[in-house]
């Protein structure tokens, strides 16, 4: 089968589609769609060699859907799932891959093997910081910066849900979709600066990597929480000072949390789907930052 690797830490360069036996496993799915996720390029440009580890080849891809090959337990030949792999092995972008029960859900009927696909890594980050990191209550003030990208739009659904007033920042390209998942002020970050605006926040939750809880600090009222979502092992070191201000979010997927995706309605965004064989083109136009929502890869 093919499957796409890299031998050494680098750029798009290091990738490689490469052949490879059928994974060994106790359910094999073959795999229809794989969803890119910026923890994707983090792993084989070498930002995370302290939990991935320096032992090559390496695959790549974490979160996909698909249909089952080999069953095992409840789930059968047949079955249409989507699941996530090892976030630090990956393997998903391939066209099988070898599962446990506990990785996968079934596919909902009423949604697209790429749309199944976009949920996993996105929908358990977007899950846990509602769940784990940030209790909302009715009227509480939400920033979500960087809201455009793949955890953005859930986001913003679930804090909707939730009854805060939401203020979503985005670029020019994602202005629409924020506007029509009922974000309460949209902000293009390129015309305006929300830390200009003469607004503070209960809850600011950074999903671009780009606002510093020092910079934070500036729109957050009193007993306010900043959640980051990118840390870096310097920044979990200075979240330990915050006084339980600062939340950091370490990806944590679970059985339960692909279950309450498979019974949500959440609305998944994809705006682009690139050919499994154009892995280079496909992250070198993802890493620039400006498609909206979530791109996949479709494989056949």
């Amino acid at each position: 089968m093919k499957k796409i690797t890299y031998n050494r830490f680098g750029g798009t360069e290091v990738l490689q589609m490469t052949d490879a036996p059928m994974p060994a496993g106790d359910i094999i799915v073959k795999v229809k769609a794989a969803s890119i996720n910026p923890l994707d390029w983090k792993l084989w440009q070498g930002d995370m060699k302290l939990m991935s580890g320096r032992k090559f080849p390496k695959s790549v891809g974490i979160d996909f859907s698909g249909i089952v090959e080999k069953g095992s337990g409840k789930y059968h030949k047949g079955d249409e799932v989507f699941g996530i792999t090892s976030i630090f092995k990956g393997g998903a972008l391939a066209e099988y891959v070898a599962v446990k029960a506990e990785d996968i859900a079934r596919k909902p009927g009423g949604i697209t093997f790429e749309e199944a696909a976009g949920f996993p890594v996105a929908g358990s980050a977007a899950l846990q910081i509602f769940d784990k990191l940030l209790k909302i209550a009715p009227g509480m003030q939400v920033l979500i910066n960087g809201a455009g990208g793949g955890i953005g739009p859930l986001a913003i659904q679930l804090a909707k849900k939730a009854g805060a007033r939401v203020t979503a920042v985005v670029g020019p390209a994602a202005l629409d979709m924020a506007n029509s998942l009922g974000s309460d002020v949209v902000i293009n970050y390129q015309k305006e600066n929300v830390l200009a605006i003469g607004k503070t926040f209960d809850a600011i939750i950074d999903l671009s990597g780009k606002m510093t809880y020092k910079a934070a600090r500036a729109i957050l009222k009193k007993n306010g929480v900043y959640i980051n979502t990118l840390p870096s092992p310097l920044e979990m070191i200075r979240s330990l000072f915050s006084g339980g201000r600062y939340k950091l979010l370490v990806l944590k997927p679970s059985a339960a949390y692909l279950e309450q995706l498979a019974a949500t309605d959440l609305k998944m965004f994809i705006s682009r789907r690139y050919n499994f064989r154009d892995y280079t083109k496909a992250y070198e136009e993802v890493q620039k930052g400006s498609i909206p929502g979530k791109a996949v890869f479709v494989l056949n």
